[in-house]
């Protein structure tokens, strides 16, 4: 990739003049470096991150964004059932909106009334050791959208869904000792690669708590279900959960489709999910609190900068579901806004655990053998390894055709060959390479205890 240019907001349009990657010719659909790319006022770069020069990652177990997205998850659930002083969902769920707290990844809060979090934003790149070096972030915290306004023009969005609705709902079972909270992630299958350290840094979570002294004086007791990369099988596992179990809240899911499966149980239920991990938005459940990104904290900011790095041609590859497919409507949406001409991005879809990447690979060559292009990657699960390894395969590398991936954080690099990757990036709200003492002492302590209790 060409040298890094920081965002400057412009009042007016900019012109593209350079590329993002191989020559600076034109392609055969026209002149892409004559494109006029529109201004976003809602973004603009800093370069004041610290980003710290970390291990190898392969030195025991790491941190990404959705496992700090599901660490501080249970935190925010403790802190909101002692603001309640009770275990009661309804009760639970208003003193949940607009908690401030602290994360590894610095001071966050809950929105006030929309389910998600105000968080920051950050562009890594991967480096040769398996870890990101943050090359810009956003400024401030960013507010959480629960619809874009690029698929919504009218400013019109859909009311929340679920909540108490009168009836009569499964209760927690609490005892004077003891308090059982679901997990519910994948710890086999396609999605076991990302989703078995969620739950390991759950249990990390609920062990710092109890140290503390748990609950409203309550240990807190998890119930650990598998539901194997079996979407229809989440909603059988969470059912049970709440209605066998009785726990007083879950924390699971990482697909949209396993997250969708499951949304009818916990909405019938009246009961709590947290769900860890950056989604499509387009949904507002009053069952869900979505502790991750929506769009406009992760998407939007991504196409920005590789706009700013002058890329005009999009390759939109993602695994064939719910959140690659809504995601790629908001990226097409927010990229025409800009100024990008629809045949300048092509979108097209794998199935999960897809293995031969030969084909694809080789439509994007043809489409980057111009300059200008960049992948905007939605690809899911186990199917990224044979994806980059089939792109350095066929000599493609960051400089020619830079990856931006919204689905590959630490955690996947441990099972990649990290070095052919160096370069491409990705686009979260939090990295392990943050240089804050205190996101370095959650680094540690989750790899201490991860040794400790024999999790790999």
């Amino acid at each position: 990739m060409k040298k890094r240019y920081w965002l400057v907001l412009l009042l007016s349009a900019v012109l593209v003049t350079g590329g993002c990657g191989g020559d600076d010719s034109s392609d055969s659909d026209g002149d892409s470096s004559s494109l006029e790319i529109k201004p976003d006022p809602d973004i603009k770069f800093a370069s004041s991150v610290k980003s710290k020069d970390l291990p190898d990652a392969s030195d025991g177990r790491v941190t990404d964004d959705p496992i700090e997205a599901a660490y501080y998850g249970v935190y925010v659930w403790a802190q909101a059932v002692e603001k309640a002083g009770s275990f009661d969902v309804d009760k639970v769920r208003e003193a949940v909106y607009g908690l401030e707290f602290d994360a590894p990844g610095g001071r966050k809060k809950m929105h006030a009334s929309n389910q998600h979090v105000h968080k920051p934003v950050y562009i890594g790149e991967i480096k040769k050791n398996g870890q990101f070096k943050i090359v810009t972030g956003l400024d401030g915290l960013v507010e959480p959208d629960s619809y874009s306004s690029y698929l919504h023009t009218d400013g019109k969005f859909p009311a929340p869904t679920g909540g108490n609705q009168g009836k009569e709902y499964p209760t927690p079972e609490v005892t004077a000792k003891e308090v059982k909270i679901g997990i519910l992630h994948s710890l086999s299958g396609t999605m076991a690669i990302s989703e078995t350290s969620l739950k390991d840094v759950v249990l990390f979570a609920v062990e710092e708590i109890n140290q503390a002294g748990g609950v409203l004086g309550r240990q807190i007791v998890p119930v650990i279900e598998d539901p194997a990369s079996d979407w229809p099988l989440f909603a059988d596992k969470a059912k049970k959960l709440i209605t066998e179990d009785r726990v007083a809240v879950v924390f699971g899911c990482w697909t949209s489709v396993s997250r969708k499966s499951v949304l009818p149980v916990f909405e019938a239920n009246n009961a709590l999910l947290f769900y860890p991990v950056q989604y499509e938005g387009e949904e507002q459940s009053k069952n869900v609190f979505y502790t991750a990104a929506p769009p406009n904290q992760q998407l939007n900011p991504a196409a920005a900068y590789m706009l700013e790095q002058g890329c005009t041609k999009f390759f939109l590859l993602g695994t064939d579901y719910v959140f690659p497919r809504t995601a790629n409507k908001v990226l097409k949406a927010y990229l025409k806004a800009r100024g990008v001409p629809d045949e300048n991005i092509i979108e097209e879809y794998t199935p999960f655990h897809h293995q031969d990447y030969q084909t694809m690979v080789q439509k994007i060559k043809d489409f980057a053998a111009g300059g200008d292009a960049c992948v905007l990657s939605t690809i899911n699960g186990d199917s990224n390894v044979p994806f980059y390894k089939e792109f350095a395969n066929q000599g493609l590398s960051s400089a020619e055709c830079p990856i931006m991936a919204f689905s590959v954080a630490e955690d996947e690099l441990r099972a990649m060959d990290v070095p052919p990757l160096v370069g491409h990036l990705a686009a979260w709200n939090y990295f392990q390479s943050l240089d804050t003492p205190e996101n370095q002492k959650f680094v540690q302590s989750f790899k201490k205890f991860c040794e400790e209790n024999g999790l790999k």
